[in-house]
């Protein structure tokens, strides 16, 4: 083993740490060695004994790199002392003390053996990756080794070039180990642009044709995916290269055959240009590489709570993975990063990316702590809790495919016992569980098998009938077909029935993605899910004619308006209905059409959120009306309503007696009107269907039932609507904010003592000239009398002569007449 690795300058550093502690952050650069050296240094420490080692990795292709690197090291096949398991593939043998693992292949361990008997330590290695599998496994970690490692702690080691070093610090009660050195150094380039998405890509094979002139050894592309790098691809063939240099691809996509390929050195004397996808961040040497291109993009699969889809989204790469993408270019030897950015765009980026365990589709998660007896997720220590909407939407879909009990806690159905032990997702679980008491049982697992696969390298026809004749033929899938389909058939129930169509019994894991057939709109066909969601299909396509189907894959990209749909089966309903009676729910609507202004109802058969039928109603139920017209008016405002001046006095004295009297008053403010719209309003709503009836409801005598008779009373005693003033008149009282305003004729309220009081409550008395324009405001008449009514009558009696302006108004009698009428009636 080669000591030029900078990780040996920490080694023995790390060594030490481990014999005194259960928990170890490491941090060092790539190319440092520390998925290469660090684990077989581990083989002969004294805690260890004759256990094993786990090391996860967070994709296939780094973990068999990885297993083959370190069994070369010790001149050995893999299997012997080095093994690996990763989906579908694995060597091991009873000599094996390092397993290097990967996706759920850990968690499935510790489901079978939450002690990990015969385990000394688990290396997270690359977690800045936060996959969602090594998230989970860690948690499960920590509880297991509390509750089941007491005597024989399990030792846990997390590495990465670049580590979210804080939460980790806090969750495992440890310092990191810092190794700051790479192997070899690499020179960043700063090309200083300023680009768009869209310019990025169109400008990278100017930089590639740059860098493959100004330097010498092969080349490592980072794009976002499958789309860019046959665009880039399409303009280096135009560039005309020569024979003497290779364009490849690397994705995840590919087989493990093709991408170790791509893993292998250039043949002598040519020179590679590999473009891949964030799959080549990590963990893997691509032989010969020494040049890197870095497109600064991601691209990553954001899962919707709301409709159970996922889209993708191309975002900027974090510093993390630039970090890791530029690590690359120095494995074998000094190398060159280059970068379209500026340096001061670089300390703009986001340090890490979002986590997966906040972005990602968590039923297979939820399943999986249901199993573990978890019960909420807050059980478990997290570095990162699952999202709650993400945990809602997976804790309701594994409930709908029967896997999961209703309930506040997480506790398995029957089914969902057995749906956990599969190595499927859960929606296809449920459907080799249950389409088993429906169809025959190879044409089920034929089914599944394929739903299990990726075949998007097929053709872009959605068909998946036409993809079932399909795959035990196809030179590339073949193989997978083969072995995937002698996997899962151990796990086939035994029970059969050939009643119904093999293909319908997708609907136990896709009820929440039937289609129907809603418009055509140029090359494309809309279809609305059961979801709620509109998705897309091409024209072109087998299966577009169809007015129903069942949306097996579906997503797209967050640029585009509407989904797509990749993978169908044309169905109808009385083929869905014949395998669930129960899928349409019969639904009764009512609700307010703004555009004719009436109240409408209907019967509508529905699955999920999807209409397959609707009638329309001549009569609508009481109720219905109550309940659609409060949901109207919460949406268009209480405005809607005829509020006249009654009905707004009523609604000011009873918030005036709510302040003045007591709390026994209701606070009836507009907000609270709309908040009680069914206690005080519903039972005025019979029989209203039109905006017109809506418009001559007595708001009056609907706010005055909010009061018992004895409040009715008691206002009508304490807050009345009118006053008996000193003229003899009986003078309206206006009630507002909190306030009572007497607005009445000066002369009215000669002789008058004291100011009136209501409930307490000074009123606030606007003095009137004989035009009934106000002259004065006051709560204090005597103090009006004397001080200011002199000056007012000064004024005034020039302009009003007809109307007495005595001097002691004190003394005065009130009256409404004027001087002539005065003297007539004498």
């Amino acid at each position: 083993m080669t000591t030029a690795f900078p990780i040996f300058d920490v080694l023995p550093q790390v060594l030490e740490h481990l014999q005194q502690h259960h928990n170890c952050l490491l941090e060092a650069a790539p190319g440092a060695g520390k998925t290469t050296v660090l684990p077989l240094a581990l083989l002969q420490e004294n805690w260890l004994g004759n256990s094993k080692i786990i090391m996860l990795e967070p994709r296939r292709i780094a973990a068999k790199s990885a297993a083959l690197r370190l069994a070369e090291q010790l001149g050995e096949p893999l299997g012997q002392t080095v093994g690996y398991q990763i989906r579908h593939e694995g060597k091991q043998s009873i000599h094996t003390r390092i397993l290097v693992v990967t996706e759920g292949i850990l968690t499935r361990m510790l489901q079978e053996d939450p002690s990990l008997d015969g385990v000394a330590m688990v290396i997270f290695d690359e977690f800045h990756e936060r996959n969602l599998h090594s998230d989970l496994a860690l948690s499960l970690c920590l509880q297991a080794r509390s509750l089941f490692r007491e005597d024989d702690p399990l030792k846990l080691l997390v590495m990465s070039a670049t580590l979210d070093s804080e939460r980790l610090q806090e969750l495992l009660q440890t310092h990191p180990i810092r190794s700051a050195g790479r192997q070899f150094p690499v020179d960043i380039r700063y090309q200083n642009k300023a680009l768009t998405q869209a310019e990025v890509i169109r400008y990278l094979p100017a930089l590639i044709m740059k860098a493959y002139s100004e330097e010498q050894g092969s080349i490592l592309v980072f794009l976002p995916g499958q789309r860019e790098i046959r665009q880039v691809m399409q303009e280096l063939d135009k560039a005309a290269l020569g024979d003497n240099t290779l364009v490849m691809s690397l994705s995840g996509e590919l087989s493990t055959a093709e991408q170790q390929a791509v893993l292998r050195p250039a043949p002598s004397g040519k020179r590679k240009i590999v473009l891949a996808t964030s799959v080549a961040q990590t963990s893997l040497t691509i032989e010969g590489i020494r040049i890197v291109i870095d497109s600064g993009l991601s691209r990553e699969s954001r899962f919707d709570a709301k409709t159970a889809t996922a889209r993708l989204h191309t975002r900027s790469a974090s510093q993390a993975e630039s970090i890791q993408r530029a690590g690359r270019a120095g494995r074998l030897e000094p190398g060159v990063c280059y970068r379209w950015w500026s340096q001061e765009q670089q300390a703009r980026l986001a340090p890490q990316h979002q986590p997966q365990i906040e972005l990602d589709d968590l039923s297979s998660l939820v399943l999986e702590l249901a199993n573990w007896g978890v019960g909420q997720p807050a059980e478990l220590d997290w570095v990162t809790p699952p999202s709650t909407a993400l945990w809602q939407q997976s804790r309701e879909l594994l409930q709908s495919l029967g896997l999961l009990q209703i309930g506040e806690q997480l506790a398995l159905t029957p089914t969902g016992e057995k749906a956990v032990a599969m190595p499927l997702p859960p929606r296809l679980s449920s459907i080799l569980l249950q389409g088993s008491v429906h169809c025959q049982g190879d044409a089920l697992l034929d089914l599944v098998c394929a739903l299990s696969m990726d075949t998007r390298s097929l053709s872009g026809d959605s068909d998946l009938e036409h993809m079932l004749a399909t795959l035990p033929t196809h030179r590339e899938l073949r193989h997978t077909w083969q072995s995937t389909r002698k996997r899962l058939f151990n796990y086939l129930p035994k029970q059969e029935n050939s009643s119904a169509a093999i293909l319908d019994v997708a609907l136990f894991g896709f009820s929440d993605r039937i289609a129907l057939r809603q418009r055509q709109e140029g090359n494309n066909v809309f279809y609305k899910l059961s979801n709620g969601r509109i998705a897309q299909l091409p024209a072109t396509d087998s299966n577009s004619r169809h007015d129903m189907l069942i949306a097996i894959e579906v997503g797209g990209h967050s640029q585009q308006q509407y989904d797509r749909i990749y993978r169908s089966i044309p169905t109808t309903l009385a083929r869905l209905q014949a395998i669930n009676p129960e899928i349409v729910k019969n639904q009764f609507i009512c609700d307010w059409c703004s555009r004719s202004g009436r109240l409408l109802g209907e019967t509508k058969a529905m699955i999920g959120k999807l209409t397959v039928e609707s009638k329309p109603l001549a009569t609508l139920p009481d109720n219905a009306v109550e309940q659609a017209t409060c949901r109207y008016l919460r949406k268009e405002g209480l405005g809607l309503l005829n509020w006249g001046d009654a009905a707004r006095q009523l609604q000011q004295r009873i918030l005036f007696a709510n302040q003045q009297i007591g709390q026994d008053f209701p606070c009836i403010t507009d907000t609270w009107l709309m908040e009680h719209l069914e206690q005080w309003l519903a039972p005025f709503l019979a029989g209203v269907t039109s905006l017109t009836q809506l418009k001559k409801l007595d708001l009056h005598e609907a706010l005055l039932a909010i009061l018992s008779w004895e409040q009715q009373q008691l206002l009508q005693q304490q807050v009345p609507t009118h006053i008996k003033i000193a003229s003899g008149n009986r003078a309206p009282l206006h009630y507002q904010a909190g306030e009572v305003v007497l607005r009445a004729k000066l002369q009215e309220l000669f002789g008058e003592q004291t100011s009136p009081v209501i409930a307490g409550k000074a009123i606030k008395i606007e003095l009137l000239s004989p035009a009934q324009r106000p002259l004065a405001v006051t709560q204090d008449l005597p103090f009006f009398w004397r001080e200011v009514y002199p000056q007012v009558r000064k004024e005034m009696r020039g302009r009003y002569p007809k109307h007495p302006w005595p001097e002691d108004p004190m003394t005065a009698i009130a009256t409404s007449k004027t001087n002539r009428a005065l003297r007539q009636q004498d």
